[in-house]
């Protein structure tokens, strides 16, 4: 069968079709303390959208294991993937003056590797809710450019472990191909004063970049954005 992009497919999902995607961000933020950490998020939609699912007699007394299997998906409505949401850390930048856009076409981000430690799960890069909030690692993360400045095409697999309902064993695994995603920006930590990210700006090979203007030195809801291209 083949994948069709910007959907979501979840393998030992009852729901074989995959699941649309109806929200997907790619940005960054600068913490405190200057480091920057790439971020996505992602949205499906409900579970059972694109079923043929009847809330009738029939489709009630249908007792069958696949049934069940998909009202236990259904009461979990849909997926979320992010290192936002739950304020995870996403993926720490460590080259930061290469972060050109240039230096990350084809590049595969692993992130998260097994084996985890469950005892420490805050201090993964995302956070999932699959069928509840879950764990996620062993994430490969691939950039793929296009002919539009900071416009990448982005495939996404990673391990699911159903953590919620007590499980530690990574039987799911997801796949995602989203195609014509633009860099949204990189959020500046508040903390930061306006001078501290002008020079990283300046020191880092970040011309590309701007900073959007405000009117006092305090940087809450900044953002740099890319310029635009001519």
């Amino acid at each position: 069968m083949s994948r069709d992009n910007n959907k979501i497919y979840i393998s030992n999902s009852p729901f074989v079709n995959g699941h649309k995607i109806v929200d997907f961000v790619w940005n960054a933020h600068l913490d405190e303390n200057l480091d920057l950490w790439m971020d996505l998020h992602l949205e499906s939609d409900r579970y059972d959208e694109e079923e043929e699912y009847k809330d009738d007699l029939e489709e009630i007394d249908d007792i069958s294991e696949e049934n069940a299997e998909k009202q236990l998906w259904i009461n979990y409505d849909h997926c979320i993937i992010s290192s936002t949401y739950w304020n995870n850390k996403g993926i720490k930048i460590n080259e930061i003056d290469n972060f050109d856009f240039k230096s990350i076409n084809n590049k595969v981000f692993i992130v998260d590797p097994l084996p985890i430690d469950f005892d420490d799960t805050e201090k993964l890069a995302f956070g999932i809710s699959m069928l509840g909030n879950d764990t996620l690692a062993q994430n490969e993360i691939t950039f793929l450019d296009t002919s539009e400045f900071g416009v990448f095409d982005i495939k996404w697999k990673g391990k699911v472990a159903n953590t919620y309902l007590g499980e530690k064993e990574f039987d799911y695994e997801f796949y995602v191909y989203m195609k014509n995603i633009r860099f949204e920006g990189i959020n500046i930590h508040p903390s930061l004063k306006k001078d501290q990210v002008i020079n990283f700006i300046q020191s880092n090979n970040f011309n590309h970049f701007e900073l959007l203007d405000a009117d006092d030195s305090t940087l809450e809801n900044y953002i740099l954005k890319l310029k635009k291209v001519l």
